[in-house]
């Protein structure tokens, strides 16, 4: 029989061979019962993939996607043994079978791997593993897992058929899942607690906003892909918080300033007016940013081309705003 045969009738065969084991690491087997205590089921192994994010600050919240979803999966495959590795493995998961019910049918197995191309040894290519959404990145929402576990040879340059294959475009809902951006907390003059009934609200930053980038790599078995994405703020919703006012909201585009990007409403048309005093109370005026995110298929969020992803929303934390009226007395 050649080698290419050979080959093939591995890859099938450890399809079946996955649904036996499933291994944390070369050195450690982890195992799942079904609840009639059938054939072990495969967990899942753990990802390489790894996030690079920059610092958005202190009080920094998941952004509220826009205009459509860009949610990653739930679990998928990559490269997760070298031949080596995954001969290792599968005797480490033999041992902790021995004298199982299980145990026999998975020496069965090995031995048909080991004589039947020998795991791939020699060959370039690797043994492709389910893994699912790592719980340490703190994804607020992921899609249900549809992926049969299990573990496949794939030779050099080719993905895994029938399965969801790790990509640069997967990458990036992983990324965007995982960017969190600073809140909207916006700088009044006249102060929260200066406010005066006819008089303009002007808002502004103490600092000029900062795009944040996330980036989602794998580097592991030879196998190199990323992708990155950057959110930058585009534009400034203030709601006054009381009909009240005129007008109610205003809106204003970010300019670049400082390094990043700042708004300055004073030389707008466009500044709330509150047309009543707050009598004692207050009102809860709030800041809404809207971010622009785009992607890329490298580990430089700035880099060519930049592929657009749905808009990014983050609110800030209510301010109370005190109006009050000022007393004019005339005299002819």
């Amino acid at each position: 029989m050649s080698r290419g045969a050979r080959g093939v009738r591995a890859s099938a065969a450890v399809v079946l061979a996955g649904a036996l084991v499933a291994v944390a690491t070369p050195a450690r087997a982890d195992f799942g019962g079904d609840p009639g205590g059938g054939t072990p089921n495969l967990w899942s192994i753990e990802s390489h993939v790894t996030l690079t994010v920059t610092d958005p600050g202190s009080g920094a919240k998941n952004l509220l996607s826009v205009g459509g979803s860009w949610v990653p999966p739930a679990c998928w495959y990559e490269p997760t043994y070298t031949p080596e590795q995954f001969d290792a493995a599968f005797q480490a998961v033999l041992a902790g079978m021995a004298g199982t019910s299980g145990g026999a049918d998975a020496l069965k197995q090995y031995e048909a791997l080991k004589a039947d191309g020998d795991f791939h040894k020699g060959v370039p290519g690797a043994w492709w593993g389910m893994v699912k959404t790592k719980k340490s990145w703190d994804l607020p929402v992921t899609d249900s897992c549809t992926q049969s576990p299990g573990i496949q040879w794939v030779p050099a340059g080719s993905a895994p058929a029938g399965r969801l294959a790790v990509t640069p475009q997967m990458l990036s809902k992983i990324a965007y899942a995982a960017t969190k951006l600073p809140a909207p907390q916006v700088k009044l003059s006249p102060a929260a607690d200066r406010q005066t009934v006819n008089l303009p609200t002007y808002v502004s930053f103490s600092q000029p906003l900062q795009p944040v980038s996330v980036t989602a790599s794998l580097d592991y078995l030879g196998f190199s892909i990323a992708a990155s994405t950057l959110a930058v703020p585009v534009a400034l919703r203030v709601d006054a918080g009381t009909d009240d006012a005129s007008p109610r909201s205003c809106t204003y585009n970010f300019v670049a300033s400082g390094g990043g990007y700042q708004v300055d409403s004073s030389t707008s048309d466009c500044n709330i007016t509150y047309d009543r005093s707050s009598r004692g109370g207050s009102y809860p005026l709030t800041g809404q940013v809207t971010w622009k995110v785009t992607w890329t298929p490298s580990k430089d969020p700035h880099a060519a081309p930049a592929n657009p992803l749905p808009n990014g929303l983050t609110d800030g934390t209510p301010q109370n705003v005190t109006v009050r009226e000022i007393q004019t007395v005339v005299t002819g």
